[in-house]
């Protein structure tokens, strides 16, 4: 329990003052253990060491700064969104780091430094970032620290979770490092004591030494000419503009004494804070995206950081299990670790904790995912999951490789690694697993680099542990179905239906990229058949996923009537500076359901069914008979909105469509329209916002009117920055729009070269989903 100045009504200095005198009288110092009664046989103890709580952060401030408890001094916490949060703690609040904006410098000294103790609560979301390096190139960051390379003490933590304990004693930088990992996702009470009596010093873990190191009696601690820093180390690391090594994750009551407290009161103030809620710590909170009008509160996505593709969707019983790479640490890519979470519909989602991140082997200074957990797929075989993942390192063999993990615990909580299994010897280079099991055998694409080029690696199994090569997989060569790309990623292979399979791959590098006009980073597929282990492609030529670019790489799996269901990524269009202000990047798409169209050849999609249950009202607000000969209001407005525009066939314009995230002076509007005469779907972002964040750019696709039909039907989410759209409920795309004005939220309706009718505009607003 913590006591008040405030509720006692006397000053902080004297309340601590009589505290101290209060257990003196009683046997014992504050923060320490009271002796037990003695008879008089029993030996005498070493008198116990006296001296003061010098330094005290308690953080129980409902947000924004503190204050140190001894001086009464206000301590400026650093934090880019000017709001330094507060997540419930040990003892009242705690402080909520962010993982790279978040940290606090105080102002500290040691009168007489012969002996010290420091201690502090903190709960890890995840280990701290580093850069992409080699275990010799790396430096650690701290959880608290008052050091300058030499001089000082601190409390350092790297990003495979070693921890350990440096201090400078007359000279000499001792180091005290603990065997094991640090704990995450849990309240953990970290303590290092300096006894220059005893010529010991100790690392505690939950009142347990579990690192001890002997130091020379009587010396004076050489403290560096710093602040005392929480929330990341004194040596900062960076990539561009972000800076990595920050600490994501809670803390509470750290303190500093200028004595050694024992090993039982250490172990007592543990106890003491033990049963303390972890997961309300360890959450986002929600203040910190509040007024964020880009960030989407329906699609499904981490609660911070970085995200890239979802992969290994998976069911099991009632339940869809999503894995996705994330940095949990910050808007920038280093280090993936798999995400994970839970639904039982495609459409609201519960995160659980993070399945895989970077580990080193026992007792080394490598490991073969140490450089990061890159994108795979996850099976279920007789109630045990199986995860296929990308793991890289620094050299040698399985860099990249195919790993496995595997979880037969509830929800796939926990997870074991085994090593690599497959090596990218077959091919130049490859990425990104996909399995499925026919007639008792396994198979895995991987997507590679073939001769140059972009291509396919293909492996059997019996047992989902042993893997033959198969040079074979498609009747095709790569180099006749690639369009320039140097490898492909996130392969998809599934039945769709009148004796097809789909192929899907993600075409990147090479002469394909992100923002080129002619041959754009997205989804692409065959559709043809499959027999005796050889996909025969209907077609060389293959087909967009999308109508136009912005959404890519899916992960599938089938709903409750076989039909296949997929979540792919809708990356950012905006600039670093804006992830970076954002705290965020990326999002999933919503659930679209796959299926044949009539012509044989192409995919049909529309929106998953399971989306209805976003929906505010049971019945929509309709207005009928909108008609104009240029843009329209509609009098619909949202930034969480779904709506369906349906074409009379009376219409004549020769264009026509809508604009969404529009304002009343039109300084901002995104417009998508139809050229009925050039057959060309038109995406027009050259007004979407008034910053200069964007790619503020003119895209036109052709569209395939004998395969989706003449588009009569809009089916439109709006979601922050996110737009998905569909049409006929034959064909989609998804994209990114970032109107900066509050009021650039309404719907119009568009026409050129003649009126265009619309019988119908139903609407309805949409909640958020909780994503904690």
């Amino acid at each position: 329990m913590k006591i008040f100045a405030s509720q006692l009504r006397l000053p902080k200095r004297t309340l601590l003052v009589s505290l101290i005198a209060s257990l003196t009288l009683a046997g014992c110092k504050l923060g320490e253990v009271g002796p037990s009664p003695k008879s008089n046989n029993e030996p005498e103890e070493p008198p116990v060491a006296t001296g003061n709580l010098v330094f005290h952060l308690a953080y129980d401030e409902a947000s924004g700064n503190t204050q140190e408890q001894v001086s009464d001094a206000a301590v400026v916490i650093n934090n880019q969104f000017n709001n330094a949060e507060r997540v419930v703690g040990v003892n009242g609040n705690a402080l909520r780091t962010d993982g790279f904006s978040t940290y606090l410098d105080a102002t500290f000294s040691l009168a007489n430094p012969k002996n010290l103790t420091v201690e502090t609560w903190v709960a890890l979301e995840s280990y701290p970032s580093d850069r992409e390096l080699p275990y010799d190139q790396h430096k650690p960051s701290a959880l608290v620290s008052q050091f300058d390379g030499s001089k000082g003490f601190t409390l350092d933590i790297n990003t495979w979770g070693e921890y350990s304990f440096k201090v400078n004693v007359g000279g000499t930088l001792v180091t005290l490092k603990a065997s094991e990992r640090f704990p995450l996702y849990r309240w953990t009470h970290v303590a290092a004591v300096v006894d220059s009596v005893q010529g010991k010093a100790n690392l505690l873990l939950n009142g347990v030494v579990v690192a001890t190191a002997n130091i020379s009696k009587n010396q004076t601690l050489q403290l560096a000419e710093r602040p005392l820093r929480v929330g990341k180390s004194h040596t900062d690391i960076v990539d561009g503009i972000f800076l990595l090594n920050g600490i994501n994750g809670a803390f509470d009551d750290t303190r500093v004494y200028d004595y050694p407290l024992t090993s039982a009161a250490l172990l007592a103030n543990y106890q003491a804070g033990s049963s303390a809620d972890s997961d309300a710590a360890i959450k986002t909170p929600a203040s910190r995206f509040a007024t964020d009008l880009q960030r989407p509160k329906f699609h499904a996505m981490p609660p911070a950081g970085w995200t890239n593709e979802p992969h290994g969707l998976v069911r099991s019983g009632n339940q869809l299990h999503m894995f996705y790479q994330r940095t949990p640490n910050g808007p920038f890519k280093t280090q993936s670790h798999w995400g994970h979470m839970v639904s039982e519909d495609f459409v609201n989602w519960t995160v659980l904790h993070d399945a895989l991140y970077p580990t080193l082997a026992p007792n080394s200074t490598s490991g073969f995912d140490m450089k990061g957990i890159w994108a795979g797929d996850v099976v279920v075989s007789n109630g045990k999951a199986y995860a296929f993942y990308t793991n890289v390192n620094h050299s040698g063999d399985f860099n990249p490789g195919i790993a496995l993990a595997t979880s037969d615990s509830e929800n796939f909580l926990t997870w074991e690694k085994q090593e690599p299994l497959i090596d990218s010897d077959q091919v130049q280079d490859f990425r990104d697993p996909y399995l499925w099991e026919e007639n008792g055998t396994w198979h895995m694409l991987i997507g590679a680099k073939v001769q140059g080029k972009g291509g396919l690696a293909y492996y059997t199994s019996t047992n989902l542990l042993n893997w033959t090569y198969k040079p074979t997989f498609s009747s095709l060569s790569y180099a006749t179905m690639d369009v320039g790309s140097e490898v492909w990623e996130l392969p998809v292979f599934e039945p769709i239906g009148n004796g097809k399979h789909i192929l899907l791959v993600n075409p990147v590098g090479g002469a394909v990229s992100k923002y080129d006009n002619t041959n754009p980073t997205r989804g692409l597929y065959w559709i043809g058949t499959w027999a005796n282990g050889v996909f025969t492609p209907d077609y060389q030529q293959p087909k967009k996923l999308d109508l136009v670019r912005g959404h890519l790489s899916p992960t599938v799996e089938r709903n409750d009537d076989g039909v296949l269901t997929a979540i792919g990524i809708v990356d950012e269009r905006r600039s670093s500076q804006a992830q970076l202000d954002a705290g965020w990047a990326h999002t999933f798409s919503l659930a679209r359901e796959w299926y044949l169209l009539p012509d044989n050849a192409t995919l049909g999609q529309r929106p998953s069914e399971h989306l209805t249950s976003l929906r505010t009202a049971a019945t929509p607000t309709s207005v009928a008979n909108l008609s104009t000969t240029d843009v329209g209001a509609t009098g619909a407005t949202g930034r969480q909105l779904e709506f369906v525009l349906t074409l009379d066939n009376s219409s004549t314009a020769e264009r026509y469509g809508f604009e969404v995230l529009a304002n009343a002076d039109r300084s901002e509007y995104t417009r998508v329209y139809y050229d009925a005469i050039g057959k060309r779907i038109v995406l027009d972002k050259r007004n979407s916002t008034t910053a200069n964040e964007e790619d503020k750019v003119l895209i036109v696709e052709n569209y395939d009117e004998a395969a989706f039909g003449k588009p009569t039907k809009f089916h439109v989410f709006i979601d922050g920055s996110v737009v998905d759209v569909f049409i006929n409920d034959a064909a989609a795309f998804s994209f990114r729009s970032y109107p900066t004005k509050a009021d650039s939220h309404g719907i119009n309706v568009f026409a050129a070269q003649g009126t265009a009718t619309f019988s119908a505009l139903d609407y309805w607003s949409l909640k958020a989903i909780s994503l904690q």
